[in-house]
C-alpha cells in the first residue's frame, strides 16, 4: 500500500523536527509543487495516454484541459468521418511552415485533414486542409494532472498521489524543509534525491519500449524514385 500525502509530509517534517501547523500547510501546497515538476520535468509512463478528438469543419482542435504535449509529431491518428473507417495521420509541422502554407492555399478544403500544429497559447490544434464535415480522430499526449485542492484539509492528506515513487516525495519534501531549519545536511540530501529520481527514471520504462535511436522524418525521407522499376 503506497502512503497518503499526509503520511508523505508527517514523514518528512518528522525526519526535520519541525512538526508545527503552520509548515504543515506550506508543505500541502509544496508537495502539488514537487509533483507538478516531477511531471513536467519527465516522460513518465502513467502520463501518457490516448484521447478521442474532434476535427470540426472549421479545422480549429480544442485540445483536452490536461494536454502538456503530443507523444510525437504523427501522434494526432484520423480515425474515420461520416460514420466510415478511414485511418490516417496528421503530420504536426511547425507555426512557419503550417503558416506558409495555409497562406499558399487558403481555401482548400478536403476530406481529411494532412497537417496540423499546436498553439500552446491558445490550447488549441490547426488542422489543414479543413474537413467538409466533422473527423473523428485520437491523439497520444501527455497529461498534466491538475492540483490537489488545498480547501479540504482532510480530503487532500487521505489523497494517494499519482506517483509511484513515495519515498521519493518524502526525501524531497524533507530536502525542502531542511530549509526552514537552515540544515546543513540539505547539500548531501539534494545530491540523494537526484540519485534518487535518475533510479526511478531508469526503472520506468520497460527495456526497449523506445527505439534507441532518433527515427528520420518521413516529411523528408522516403524511398528514392530512382533506380527502381515503377511499372
Amino acid at each position: 500500500m503506497r502512503s497518503t500525502r499526509g503520511d508523505i509530509i508527517d514523514q518528512a517534517l518528522q525526519r526535520v523536527g519541525n512538526t508545527t501547523a503552520s509548515l504543515k500547510n506550506a508543505a500541502r501546497y509544496r508537495l502539488n509543487r514537487i509533483l507538478q515538476e516531477l511531471y513536467q520535468g519527465w516522460d513518465w509512463p502513467f502520463l501518457w495516454t490516448t484521447v478521442d478528438i474532434t476535427i470540426p469543419s472549421n479545422g480549429i482542435i480544442v485540445l483536452p484541459p490536461d494536454f502538456l504535449k503530443p507523444e510525437d509529431d504523427q501522434a494526432l491518428m484520423i480515425v474515420g468521418r461520416d460514420g466510415i473507417q478511414s485511418p490516417g495521420v496528421v503530420q504536426e509541422i511547425d507555426h512557419r511552415t503550417f503558416q506558409q502554407t495555409t497562406a499558399a492555399s487558403p481555401q482548400i478544403q478536403g476530406g481529411a485533414p494532412l497537417l496540423w500544429t499546436i498553439d500552446y497559447a491558445t490550447r488549441t490544434g490547426r488542422a489543414w486542409p479543413r474537413p467538409e464535415a466533422s473527423v473523428q480522430a485520437s491523439l497520444r499526449c501527455k497529461i498534466l494532472p491538475a492540483d490537489f485542492p488545498l480547501s479540504d484539509q482532510i480530503a487532500y492528506d487521505a489523497n494517494v498521489p499519482l506517483f509511484q515513487w513515495d519515498v521519493l516525495l518524502a526525501d524531497l519534501l524533507f530536502e525542502w524543509a531542511m530549509s526552514y531549519e537552515v540544515d546543513p545536511r540539505r547539500g548531501d540530501q539534494y545530491s540523494v534525491n537526484a540519485e534518487s529520481v535518475a533510479r526511478a527514471r531508469g526503472g520506468s520504462f520497460p527495456e526497449r519500449s523506445y527505439p534507441a535511436t532518433v527515427q528520420l522524418d518521413p516529411m523528408f525521407f522516403s524511398r528514392p524514385t530512382w533506380g527502381y522499376d515503377t511499372t
